[in-house]
């Protein structure tokens, strides 16, 4: 056959490849190498192959992506030829050995070859008598999913949002969410509420709440409903931020109970009612709920003269202290100092008061001061006093006592203690924020 004949009949058949938008390899056709894919090294497979390949003619394992949007129509493509490929033991076996790790779990996938992405096209048709591999832009494929065993239920667009894979988790929730799954809803909520992996928008992560919770998702009603109840994406309403408290309330979860209760202790959207608020309260605290404990806490302490009650107050600010609730910590250190509500145990306090004044809290900083410059719960250490001292009062917490402190100081103490100082006395607006910490 003549070369200009042989390439035209190559081109013929390569017009369903170009017209598809599929990636060609240099060897097949006359393109330009621009549009060539590198693959990595061939992995050799388990098991020795019954017919020996040269190093050349072995699939490439697929490329990890570092970030994978929205579906493309390349993806599309090569995800319907994945389907089209021939098991093991076919006459196409070597693609059999076609197989790598995948992001989640390890589970094999197949690479699709040319002839699979070419109906009618022969094997050999490249003029050399050999399979040609064919592989996707990495750019253009997604993370493959792992194989489900029977009857598991796995949320594969939630796992990848779990591991920091944003815009795969948009990829992979986006078409759940348009056929009405409300856990996927509810995700894309998340994904334009924080700002992961696309800008932040909070009017369209409030149209995603409301779309799921008006299907009954208790997850996405107690994020519509503070977004109601705070004005954000929303024109404010607490009336309708308690109704959607009241769906999320219903199916148990103890943020929603929490906040149901306060508004019923305010009167903002709910009518004001301190029994209902403290019956709420008391159960979102035995869902273990950090806030409603201390809540629960500083209402028996500083409620209604009809319901205070020091044991209660202990116990439950004991119980958000240990959950780390700071401001918990703090009371709770009173409370042990004092002995209200609790056997006194001032080396105990102190402990609760060094791990609040650690956390930031100008309160516990001078708390802990006194206990250093007083002896009490600690052994008295006048610079350490002094440290914790210039810390609090750099934070706006005085002490007028522990000023006259600081005169009876050395001039080496002193610049220690104002070292010592530096290290906790950021502004409060400085300081460090986890915003994973606060992800919903």
């Amino acid at each position: 056959m003549s070369a200009p004949r042989r390439v035209l009949l190559i081109a013929l058949a390569l017009a369903p490849v170009l017209a598809a938008g599929l990636p060609v390899r240099a060897e097949d056709t006359t393109a330009a190498p621009a549009a060539t894919v590198q693959a990595p090294s061939p992995v050799p497979a388990p098991s020795p192959a019954p017919a020996p390949a040269p190093a050349s003619n072995e699939p490439a394992p697929a490329a990890k992506p570092a970030a994978t949007g929205a579906a493309t129509p390349a993806a599309t493509a090569g995800a319907a030829a994945t389907k089209d490929a021939p098991a093991a033991g076919t006459a196409t076996e070597a693609t059999a050995k076609d197989e790598a790790s995948t992001p989640f779990t390890g589970a094999p996938i197949r690479q699709p070859t040319l002839e699979s992405l070419i109906p009618g096209r022969p094997k050999g048709a490249s003029g050399r008598g050999e399979e040609k591999q064919v592989l996707l832009p990495p750019i253009a494929t997604t993370p493959p999913l792992p194989l489900q065993a029977e009857g598991e239920s796995v949320d594969f667009a939630y796992g990848a949002f779990q591991r920091g894979w944003y815009l795969t988790a948009l990829s992979l929730a986006t078409p759940r969410a348009e056929a009405g799954d409300t856990a996927a809803q509810t995700l894309l909520g998340v994904l334009y509420e924080t700002g992961r992996g696309l800008p932040r928008d909070a009017e369209k992560a409030a149209s995603w709440y409301s779309l799921a919770a008006s299907n009954g998702n208790p997850q996405a009603a107690l994020r519509y409903g503070l977004m109601l109840l705070n004005g954000i994406g929303v024109p404010q309403d607490e009336k309708a931020a308690g109704d959607m408290f009241q769906i999320a309330a219903d199916k148990g979860i103890p943020e929603a109970i929490y906040n149901l209760a306060g508004l019923y202790r305010t009167g903002e959207g709910r009518p004001f009612d301190p029994d209902k608020a403290l019956v709420l309260l008391k159960q979102a605290a035995e869902l273990d709920d950090m806030d409603a404990r201390f809540q629960l806490a500083q209402f028996y302490l500083d409620g209604p003269a009809d319901i205070r009650n020091e044991a209660q107050a202990a116990f439950w600010m004991g119980r958000a202290a240990r959950q780390g609730h700071v401001g918990a910590q703090v009371r709770y250190g009173i409370l042990r100092f004092n002995g209200r509500g609790v056997a006194p145990d001032e080396a105990e306090a102190a402990d609760w008061f060094e791990r609040a004044a650690k956390s930031g809290n100008p309160v516990a900083m001078n708390r802990l001061a006194r206990v250093y410059a007083y002896g009490r719960g600690r052994t008295a250490d006048a610079q350490a006093a002094a440290g914790w001292h210039l810390a609090a009062r750099a934070s706006g917490v005085s002490d007028l006592e522990l000023d006259a402190l600081l005169s009876g100081l050395t001039q080496e103490e002193m610049e220690k203690a104002r070292t010592f100082a530096r290290t906790y006395s950021l502004p409060v607006d400085k300081l460090a924020v986890d915003e994973a910490a606060t992800t919903p």
